[in-house]
């Protein structure tokens, strides 16, 4: 596969994820609906920080995201929990389009280059499969956001 058709696929779901939270009320996204542990705002932490982890940190870059994002959105954490206000939606709506076009720039060509740590836990050897994990994380939270806008349309 081309780095273009990984990056291209990578963007297709993060657009997808931009458009259902952006068709939801602030009321909505901070609400945890019925059945679920978190709710749309930590959903899009989530998915923003966990990009930064696989992407920006493994392939050496360095992380962009300021290191108490995952006090809010590492796996593992919920809204219950916060310690106090999180990063607000709209900043962190903003960040994750913008972190999705410094991928589509930095990454195109890249995608054969060895990561920075080959010991890493996903036991990835070059920045391509490092996307490979991206993208079933991107799918499965997209699933979930949509599942989640569903119930939150007939509470």
């Amino acid at each position: 596969m081309s780095d273009t058709y990984i990056l291209n696929l990578f963007a297709d779901l993060r657009k997808q994820i931009l458009s259902v939270i952006t068709g939801m009320s602030k009321v909505q996204i901070e609400h945890i609906p019925k059945g679920f542990n978190n709710n749309l705002h930590w959903q899009i932490g989530h998915v923003l920080t966990i990009t930064d982890d696989l992407i920006f940190e493994f392939s050496g870059v360095g992380a962009r995201m300021p290191q108490h994002y995952r006090t809010y959105f590492a796996s593992g954490t919920s809204p219950s929990s916060w310690p106090e206000q999180p990063p607000g939606i709209d900043t962190l709506l903003k960040e994750l389009e913008n972190q999705m076009v410094e991928i589509g720039k930095k990454y195109d060509g890249r995608l054969a280059q060895p990561v920075a740590d080959e010991n890493n836990f996903l036991q990835a050897s070059v920045i391509g499969e490092l996307f490979h994990v991206l993208i079933a994380h991107e799918s499965t939270h997209l699933g979930m956001i949509i599942a989640m806008s569903k119930v939150l349309q007939h509470e």
